[in-house]
C-alpha cells in the first residue's frame, strides 16, 4: 500500500529520479523539471462556497414556516371565504392578493366598507371579498390595488383584515362612481326602480280610485270628487231634511244633505216619505255641468223618521230677491223682528223645521241676527245664556 508521503513525491519525467521540492533540475540527468503548480486557492474557494450554500439553506429552512406570505389570486380568495371550514386554514396565514376596490357608499350592496374583485363582471356574481381597512378613504371604485393581511372572523363574515395596501392604479371617488355606475349599470338599475314604484304607485291608486256599483258613499266623497263617481249605481249616506231645499238658482229641490248640514245633493226620479233623519238614497250619478245630481231608485231610514213635507217648506219673502243667500232650517219657533236686536218690535214667527234664506248677518256682541228681508230680522246664535243654535246653516256661503 503507498503511503500519503509516497504519493506526494515528485520525480522526474525522464530517468526516474526522486525531485526534492523546490528543484527546478533533475540532479541525474540535468534536465528541466516543471513548476509545481498551488491548488491552495482551489481549495479555500470551494471551501467558501460550500459555508455559504450551507448558510442560504439554513436560512432557507428557518424561515419557511414562519415567515411564509401565499400569493392567492383574487377569485380564489373569494371562494375560500365563502367556505368557512376551507377559510379556517388561512386564518393564521399571511395572504398577497390584489384586485379592484368596490365601495359601499357607491349604492353597492355589500356588508362592508369595501370588498375586492378581479372585474366588475366577477363582482355581479357575487365573487368578492370583504375588506377591512382605514387606508381606503380617498380611493375611488374600480382602483387596482395590492394588499397584504389576513383573514378573519367579524360579525359572522370572513372578513380581509389589511396589513398594508399599495395603490396601483388610483381613481378619484368621483371617477370610480362615473366608471362603476357605467360599468355595472346603475343609473338603469335606479330608472327601473323609480319606474316599478311608479308603476306600483299607479296600479294602487287606480285600485283605489275604482268605484263598483253598489258601493256605499258619503255626500261629502260624492262632493269632493263628482267625476269619480258619475255613471255610477251607488248609495248615497247622509241626513234627509223634512222640507225641500232652496237651490242656489232659487229652485225648491229634494236633496240629501252632509252630516254638518252645509251641503246637499240633489235628487231627481221621485223624492222619500220621509225626513228630519239619517238615511240612504240608492241611484245612478249623473253630472249636469259637473255638479252630481242622484237619479234616485230607493230610499231607506236610518233612525227615526218624521213625516216629510214638502209644501210651503221655505219661509215666503215678498221682494224678489235674487241675490246671494244662505239656507237655514229653524230649530225652534222663533220671532222675526224688524230690526237685529232682542228690543226691536215683533213683526212675524218662522216656524220650527222651516227653512229661510238669509241674505246678511249682524252682531250685537251677544248675538248673531241674520237678514231675511228688509224689516226683518230673526236671531241665528244666542251667546249671552251660553251658546244657544236657533238657526241651523244647510247650504250657502
Amino acid at each position: 500500500m503507498i503511503g500519503a508521503s509516497e504519493m506526494q513525491k515528485r520525480v522526474c519525467p525522464r530517468c526516474g529520479n526522486e525531485i526534492q521540492k523546490g528543484e527546478s533540475f533533475c540532479g541525474n540527468c540535468g534536465s528541466s523539471i516543471p513548476k509545481e503548480k498551488d491548488h491552495t486557492y482551489i481549495y479555500v474557494g470551494v471551501a467558501m462556497f460550500v459555508v455559504i450554500f450551507i448558510v442560504i439553506i439554513g436560512l432557507g429552512l428557518l424561515g419557511s414556516e414562519s415567515d411564509e406570505t401565499k400569493n392567492i389570486i383574487v377569485d380564489d380568495l373569494s371562494e375560500i371565504v365563502q367556505d368557512e371550514d376551507r377559510a379556517e386554514d388561512y386564518l393564521d396565514t399571511t395572504i398577497h392578493t390584489s384586485g379592484y376596490l368596490f365601495r359601499k357608499e357607491d349604492e353597492l350592496d355589500i356588508d362592508m366598507d369595501y370588498a375586492i374583485s378581479s372585474s366588475t363582471k366577477s363582482f355581479k356574481k357575487k365573487n368578492y371579498v370583504l375588506i377591512d381597512s382605514d387606508e381606503l378613504k380617498n380611493v375611488g371604485s374600480l382602483s387596482k390595488i395590492s394588499m397584504d393581511g389576513s383573514l378573519e372572523k367579524k360579525s359572522g363574515k370572513i372578513v380581509f383584515n389589511v396589513d398594508r395596501v399599495t395603490v396601483d392604479k388610483k381613481l378619484s371617488k368621483e371617477e370610480g362612481k362615473k366608471e362603476l355606475e357605467k360599468k355595472l349599470g346603475l343609473n338603469e338599475e335606479k330608472k327601473v326602480v323609480v319606474k316599478d314604484k311608479e308603476d306600483k304607485k299607479q296600479e294602487e291608486s287606480n285600485d283605489s280610485d275604482t268605484v263598483k256599483d253598489g258601493s256605499t258613499v258619503t255626500v261629502d266623497d260624492l262632493l269632493s270628487d263628482p267625476g269619480k263617481y258619475a255613471g255610477k249605481n251607488l248609495k248615497v249616506h247622509g241626513m234627509f231634511p223634512q222640507q225641500l231645499v232652496r237651490a242656489a238658482d232659487g229652485r225648491d229641490i229634494v236633496a240629501i244633505n252632509n252630516f254638518n248640514f252645509d251641503k246637499y245633493v240633489e235628487i231627481k226620479g221621485g223624492s222619500p216619505d220621509f225626513g228630519g233623519c239619517e238615511g240612504i238614497v240608492t241611484g245612478n250619478i249623473i253630472l249636469d255641468n259637473g255638479t252630481p245630481i242622484i237619479n234616485a231608485s230607493s230610499y231607506e231610514s236610518i233612525g227615526s223618521k218624521l213625516s216629510a213635507d214638502t209644501s210651503d217648506a221655505y219661509y215666503t219673502t215678498s221682494d224678489n230677491y235674487t241675490g246671494p243667500t244662505s239656507t237655514y232650517v229653524a230649530n225652534y219657533d222663533m220671532v222675526i223682528r224688524s230690526e237685529y236686536g232682542k228690543s226691536a218690535p215683533k213683526v212675524d214667527i218662522l216656524k220650527k223645521g222651516k227653512y229661510v234664506q238669509i241674505r246678511d248677518m249682524k252682531s250685537t256682541g251677544q248675538d248673531i241676527w241674520g237678514l231675511i228681508e228688509h224689516g226683518k230680522w230673526v236671531c241665528i246664535e244666542d251667546w249671552s245664556n251660553g251658546q244657544i243654535e236657533y238657526l241651523t246653516k244647510v247650504s250657502g256661503d
